[in-house]
């Protein structure tokens, strides 16, 4: 893991090399021009740029641990169900505080933020924790009905896995993501195919049949539930492409966002301006959006909502490139050596995918708790068909 390395070490240098002084302890801070070293990585912020710099050398840490250990698959799969369980009982807690129009968790704890989802803060990162745990439930059913099919009863677990499944899925545009609606479509569409494909085989079309009524009906019933917001979401969007193909970019500052962030990359396209760096460096090149009126600063914001423009912004391509390029060949090493058409894997692989697709237009990556969390469900699609072909 030479790139890795070679990332950390160079990335540590930034915090010795400050582009910039900031005037007051804070995120909000003026700036003031510091002389540097513009051949090698910097930041204007290295205290905030150490925070970022420790938890992806943790996420480093975290992926290897979990591909080389082994953890047994027994072991993975509990796991799998702890996640999976954990996020259908909040889809239907935050579920029942969005429909009450509550702001307290369980009627108990309080929620300041009215974007909130059961204990998430924001709607977003509940929603991509949402297609993880649905992801960790598709791989669980088909691991489940494997043993349940040839029972002679009907599958009930599998059944009751189906129906938590809908459950978590439709809390996604309940909570009006709508980025992460759209990812969730194909996934939900190969798990129902994934459901179809054995209703030819001979002994299984009741069960199964029974099986999709259920997820038609109930997927029904909670679309009526959740159309007003699905319908709000709907207006939304509609309203900012308007706004867009006029090119107003007040209404949908994230274009304007995307815009500024990649002329942040233009001036510094190798090293990039520091880890944790947007939120100090876009204020010089905000455009009018950001500005209120007769206001002498713009509005500070933290994050592009594009994950991989913001890399490029804070990382340059060389940090970049180092810091993904692992990713790739772990993938593309264990590609010979793993089992990847098992029950679980594609399941988990198709969820992480999904939530590093949504990354590109939206700041999935950016939430700790789902950067950690697409890596440890990436991470064990990759060692569980690694397992599966050494005890094939």
């Amino acid at each position: 893991m030479a790139p890795w390395l070679l990332f950390d070490i160079l990335f540590t240098h930034a915090l010795f090399n400050p582009n910039f002084a900031t005037i007051y302890n804070n995120l909000f801070s003026p700036l003031l021009p510091l002389e540097y070293n513009i051949a090698w990585p910097t930041t204007p912020n290295p205290e905030r740029s150490r925070l970022f710099l420790q938890f992806l050398i943790g996420l480093q840490l975290m992926t290897l641990n979990l591909i080389y250990t082994g953890s047994p698959r027994q072991q993975i799969r509990h796991c799998l169900a702890a996640i999976f369980l954990s996020g259908a009982a909040l889809a239907v807690i935050g579920g029942l505080m969005k429909l009450t129009g509550s702001r307290e968790f369980l009627w108990l704890i309080e929620l300041r933020e009215p974007a909130a989802y059961a204990t998430f803060f924001y709607k977003n990162h509940w929603a991509y924790f949402a297609l993880l745990a649905a992801g960790c439930g598709m791989a669980l059913f088909h691991n489940t009905y494997a043993k349940e099919k040839h029972s002679g009863h009907l599958p009930e677990k599998s059944i009751g896995i189906a129906l938590l499944i809908l459950v978590i899925l439709i809390s996604i545009p309940l909570a009006e993501a709508r980025g992460a609606s759209l990812v969730a479509i194909p996934l939900m569409i190969a798990f129902i195919l994934s459901i179809t494909r054995p209703l030819h085989k001979h002994g299984t079309k009741l069960a199964l049949s029974i099986t999709l009524c259920l997820l038609i009906l109930t997927g029904l019933g909670l679309y009526q539930v959740a159309k007003p917001q699905i319908i709000r979401a709907q207006q939304r969007s509609h309203s900012q492409i308007e706004a867009a193909k006029h090119g107003n970019f007040h209404d949908v500052k994230r274009l304007a966002l995307y815009r500024d962030c990649w002329s942040m990359f233009r001036d510094r396209p190798y090293w990039g301006w520091g880890i944790g760096s947007f939120i100090h460096i876009h204020p010089i090149y905000a455009g009018p959006e950001f500005y209120e009126i007769n206001a002498a600063y713009p509005i500070a914001y933290e994050f592009t909502h594009n994950d991989y423009l913001q890399a490029l912004a804070e990382m340059g391509l060389v940090g970049s490139l180092l810091l993904l390029s692992p990713f790739v060949c772990l993938l593309i090493g264990s590609h010979k050596k793993a089992k990847w058409l098992n029950k679980i894997s594609p399941w988990l692989l198709s969820a992480t995918c999904a939530v590093m697709i949504a990354a590109s237009f939206d700041m999935a990556l950016a939430a700790p708790a789902i950067a950690m969390g697409t890596l440890l469900i990436g991470a064990s699609s990759v060692s569980y068909a690694l397992q599966a072909k050494q005890h094939k």
